[in-house]
């Protein structure tokens, strides 16, 4: 990848469909992230299509609370899934978290989580993505892999 592109793949030990569901509950978001930035849901319903919108409450240590709009750019059930987050009421900013998902059989899933901010102009933004590291997406695939165990 680029360097306004991060990606961590490993193999987790559960279904494509099993993964997917987890991956399409914004419920269980705060259950599964490796940065300790997201807190809560608060949509409560599965993304079910593009276009979709879920609501999640972070925090971040400068930043404090705060609410996002992640607005869905991709789903391809068992395959893949993606969104730009947003301020409330904005457009999206540009940068886009997503999982694609591949069978290696009926209990194993490669799993790749992604990270793009190819299309992200804003300054002030730009450093607070570049903060995002590999091994905290490495960890939000390790804490999948558990909460589907």
């Amino acid at each position: 990848m680029s360097d306004t592109q991060i990606s961590v793949t490993a193999t987790v030990d559960a279904p494509v469909e099993r993964v997917f569901a987890l991956l399409a509950d914004p419920d269980r978001h705060p259950d599964i992230d490796g940065s300790g930035t997201v807190r809560a849901s608060h949509t409560h319903l599965a993304i079910t299509e593009e276009g979709d919108v879920f609501v999640m409450e972070m925090e971040n240590p400068t930043r404090g609370n705060y609410r996002v709009e992640n607005h869905v750019v991709r789903y391809e059930p068992d395959r893949a899934l993606a969104w730009m987050p947003a301020k409330p009421g904005e457009r999206p900013s540009g940068h886009v978290w997503g999982w694609e998902l591949e069978s290696e059989g009926d209990d194993r899933t490669a799993v790749t989580h992604f990270h793009d901010w190819t299309d992200v102009t804003d300054p002030a933004l730009l450093d607070r993505i570049r903060e995002v590291t590999p091994d905290e997406m490495r960890a939000t695939i390790e804490n999948l892999a558990e909460a589907l165990a």
